[in-house]
């Protein structure tokens, strides 16, 4: 498989990480907002990957930034956010609910983008481990061709996952199961878990995203309104 290939193919799978905050924090949104809220996050991710493709490097040398931890907070808010929603029958169209959503999107996007680029440049990198001028216009041209593709089939998936309850409740368990492991995954809490021999992180992820589905599931069933 080429190098382009891989590219395209890792960022359109990772990028389901974006459609899915998207979809389920902009619920409630009137269709213009939800639109822009699914523009903003698709364009803002591409610009972050890019950006990150030359700062990847030198933001790991930052030992006490923690993006992963970070970010898995707010996915773990979106979440949250999420199952409170669907708890109740309600609708909400406020600025203040669009721009509390603009807000989710952008910092889910910083921490996924961050993840994205990581294993986009894992691909790129040549045998030494270095990331040449070719490798970086092979990332950036695989970051393009994503673009469009991601633009036709994000409101058609983001529609599927608001209007069927299944989807609603495995997208909301992804995105569990998501959190948790960039959270397991940053120094901070790996330090820990080794300090206290606690081997099974991977599993506690797991079981975390199981139960998301889970609890999204009867919510979803008791109140299908909300996914409408």
């Amino acid at each position: 498989m080429s190098t382009l290939l891989q590219v395209v193919l890792i960022n359109l799978i990772v990028s389901f990480d974006n459609i899915s905050v998207i979809a389920l924090a902009a619920r409630g949104l009137t269709p213009k907002k939800a639109n822009t809220a699914r523009m903003v996050g698709i364009w803002l991710s591409l610009a972050l990957k890019l950006v990150f493709t030359f700062m990847v490097g030198w933001l790991f040398t930052i030992t006490w930034l923690h993006i992963r931890l970070i970010g898995g907070a707010m996915l773990i808010y979106v979440i949250i956010q999420m199952l409170r929603d669907t708890g109740v029958h309600r609708n909400i169209n406020s600025d203040d609910k669009y721009y509390k959503v603009i807000f989710i999107i952008i910092a889910a996007d910083i921490s996924m983008s961050l993840d994205n680029v990581i294993a986009v440049i894992s691909i790129v990198a040549d045998e030494g481990g270095n990331v040449t001028s070719h490798g970086l216009s092979v990332a950036f041209l695989g970051f393009a061709i994503s673009v469009p593709i991601l633009l036709i089939a994000s409101e058609y998936i983001i529609n599927l996952i608001n209007r069927h309850a299944v989807l609603f409740a495995l997208a909301a368990g992804y995105l569990g199961y998501i959190a948790a492991n960039m959270i397991f995954e940053d120094k901070l809490l790996e330090s820990l878990f080794s300090f206290i021999r606690f081997p099974f992180a991977p599993q506690l992820a797991v079981a975390i995203g199981i139960l998301v589905v889970y609890v999204s599931w009867l919510l979803a069933r008791r109140n299908p309104r909300q996914l409408e």
